[in-house]
Formats: structure tokens, sequence, C-alpha cells
């Protein structure tokens, strides 16, 4: 049922990110999927993480790991985007729906109110998410691949790995017998030239198959530490999603991180290699 426009997120980045129109960003989105070369995860999935630039830089990308996402069935997935660097745990909205122009995404609400009611620092703020396209762009892809998931949209506050472990257990306690997956939407590498870029981002992706937040938080500190030179801002933009899922995944039995893909804003036509931007794609997964 369609939920009336007070209840409904409508669209920040349509026309900007990716296309406005319904049968334009269809089509995007399923040649984007269609360019992916078949890949079987290695094990059940958990959680999993996905660019959000926009998508002529990212989408490629971002394909890999909803490829995947194709042959899981899950009740309702979180999605985890930006981190607000505040004083707080976590910021989930409070709404009906998220709306794209492919149309509306159920909230689980059940859980959002479970979640708000866990721990004081996991919060209600509808304006934060208002202009945000972290969990925006990634709802076309499922509303192509026809999953009629509830999601949970959060942004995160401050990314501690205390931070992480809270709001992973406040997901596991909100969700009970439900199905839930865990999608963290993330960047990479921010500004450095392209070779400096991949260097980092390899290296990121490497320390990310530890499946070890705390070794994980120190490597990117580290590692903007050492590339302030080349112009380094961030190593990882929603690090606090990432460490989630990562928690999340392996509080549920997962043991593997299968990494699918890296590129960056470099690799396409529309971007230079003087200042770039890393984008991953990766899964959570128990293998056998």
């Amino acid at each position: 049922m369609k939920k009336s426009s007070a209840e409904v997120r409508t669209p920040a980045v349509a026309g900007a990110f990716y296309p406005a129109s319904a049968d334009q960003l269809r089509r995007a989105v399923r040649s984007y999927l269609d360019r992916v070369p078949e890949v079987r995860a290695e094990g059940e999935i958990f959680a999993a993480m996905a660019p959000h630039a926009g998508y002529v830089y990212s989408a490629p990308v971002a394909a890999y790991t909803y490829k995947l996402l194709a042959n899981v069935e899950v009740d309702t997935a979180v999605i985890i985007g930006h981190d607000s660097h505040r004083n707080a745990v976590a910021f989930v909205c409070p709404v009906a729906a998220f709306e794209t122009p492919l149309g509306q995404v159920p909230v689980d609400r059940e859980m959002v109110e479970k979640l708000v009611r866990f721990d004081p620092g996991i919060r209600e703020d509808r304006f934060m998410h208002s202009q945000d396209h972290t969990i925006e762009v990634q709802l076309p892809f499922l509303q192509v691949l026809g999953k009629n998931w509830k999601i949970v949209p959060i942004l995160f506050g401050d990314p501690t790995p205390e931070n992480c472990r809270i709001l992973a257990e406040g997901i596991a306690a909100a969700a009970g017998e439900k199905r839930v997956l865990v999608l963290a939407s993330t960047d990479m590498s921010h500004y450095p030239p392209y070779d400096q870029a991949c260097r980092i981002d390899r290296s990121t992706l490497e320390v990310l198959q530890s499946m070890d937040i705390e070794k994980l938080f120190a490597h990117l500190e580290e590692a903007e530490r050492k590339a302030r030179a080349f112009n380094e801002q961030t190593a990882m933009c929603a690090r606090g999603g990432v460490g989630v899922a990562l928690l999340f995944a392996k509080a549920k039995g997962a043991n593997h991180v299968q990494v699918l893909h890296y590129a960056n804003s470099g690799d396409v036509a529309a971007g230079g290699k003087d200042s770039v931007v890393g984008y991953g794609a990766a899964v959570f997964v128990k293998k056998p």
C-alpha cells in the first residue's frame, strides 16, 4: 500500500546521482548488473558492503555486491550509511517508506522502534536523513532485483568500535526471528592520486578480511595519517557501518570476507586520475 507523503522520505538525489526517469533508472541498473561476471558466494551471506557515489562512478562496483544478493532472501535489510561523527551511536529514520523513481521501499518500523529502545545512543532523526544519498542510492538495485525487503535506514554517529558493538547487538536484538542482512554503504579512499588510492584501498581490503574490528580501525587511522601528503582525507567514509556489518556477521557465524571487486573514480571515462575516490564490493559469509 502506498504511504501518505507525510510518512515518506522522498528522493533527494534522483537526477543527480542516478537517473530521475524510472525507465532510464531501471535500464541503467540492469545494465550494471548484466556486466558483472557470474560469481558464487563462498558461503552463507550475513552482511555486505557496497559503494554509494554517483552511479557513473560507483555503480559498476556496487553491482558486484547486488549480483550476489540476488540469490539472498531476507525479511529486512539494515542499510547503514555515512558517519556523522556526532556524539551518538546512530540515527534511524522514523518514516514509513523511502521513495525512489521506482516506487516506495517500506521501512521496518517495528525494528526501528526496538532499536531506539535498545540503547539511548540510538536515536530517531528524520531531518538528518532528508538529504543523504548513501542509503538512497542502494535502493534502486534492490527494486530492480525484485526484492520486497523492508529496510532499516541508519546513519552512524561517532564511529568507534564500541559504538559498532552496541549497534550490532541492537540489530540482533531488534531482529528477533526475522532474517536480517546488514548492508554497509561506504566509499573508500577520498581524493589521493590514482596509484596511491589503489595501494591504500587494497591494503584496507586485506585488513578487512582479518575480520578484526580493532585492527581495521587502527589501520584506517594509520593509513590516513601516512597519506595526508597525498591528499588522503579519509580511507573509509562510513567505517561505522562496515564495523557493524563485520560484528553482526561474526555473531551469526561468518568467518570470511569475500572481496568481489575494487575500482575507483579514475577507472571511468568521466573521472581523472589526479584525485580519486575508491570503491569496494564485498560480502561477509560463513564459509564451510
